[in-house]
């Protein structure tokens, strides 16, 4: 870790993050910062998948994202999705139905500090699970058929790069047919399985691999 702390600025400026969403890369004074999703890459691998099935994926990913964040601010022209995006659409109305969220950020770039590495959280703030107020919590979207242990890994990432150590993690899985299931993730080795990876790419860089 200590190779990785030297590289860093000794005061940091969230205002100076700045977000290309088209080229999805994120920079700070001048200087790209890996982000968590890149960072993650290595624990997924899609090998296998033909380029038409990986490109349908992401484009389903983006169009639910997109509805959802509409949905949530109020501001979704319903007639304006397709079908398969309504399905998704239902299933987030009804994870909202359910646990009355309280969305303190949507969307919002963010950083961490010292290890400088980027990303971009789905939902933080409150939920109710069970009768219990769950407050400050982080919730990630995704419309994968399949879960994958790495959602995890990414949770914890967002939440130590915005500080909110300890904080109750969950992933929302979004499903065509208008359900969901909601994932939570408490896992220890999450933290130390990024750090792996972010020392291993610092060490890549270093020495021009």
């Amino acid at each position: 870790m200590s190779a990785v702390l030297r590289a860093v600025p000794a005061v940091f400026d969230p205002a100076e993050l700045t977000f290309d969403e088209e080229a999805h890369k994120y920079v700070y004074r001048g200087k790209v910062l890996p982000s968590v999703t890149q960072l993650l890459s290595g624990l997924h691998s899609f090998a296998g998948v033909s380029h038409e099935v990986l490109e349908a994926a992401r484009e389903r990913g983006t169009h639910v994202h997109s509805a959802t964040h509409y949905f949530d601010e109020g501001d979704l022209d319903i007639s304006s999705l397709d079908e398969q995006t309504r399905g998704y659409l239902k299933a987030w109305s009804r994870f909202t139905l359910d646990t009355d969220p309280e969305w303190t950020a949507i969307e919002v770039p963010i950083a961490h500090p010292v290890l400088l590495y980027a990303g971009t959280p789905d939902r933080r703030g409150d939920i109710t699970l069970k009768g219990e107020r769950v407050t400050d919590c982080q919730v990630d979207i995704k419309t994968a058929v399949d879960s994958h242990p790495v959602w995890g890994v990414q949770t914890i990432a967002y939440d130590k790069a915005a500080g909110k150590e300890g904080r109750r993690r969950f992933t929302c899985q979004l499903r065509a047919d208008g359900t969901y299931r909601l994932l939570e993730w408490a896992s220890p080795q999450d933290w130390p399985v990024f750090m792996s990876l972010l020392t291993l790419r610092t060490w890549k860089e270093r020495n021009a691999l």
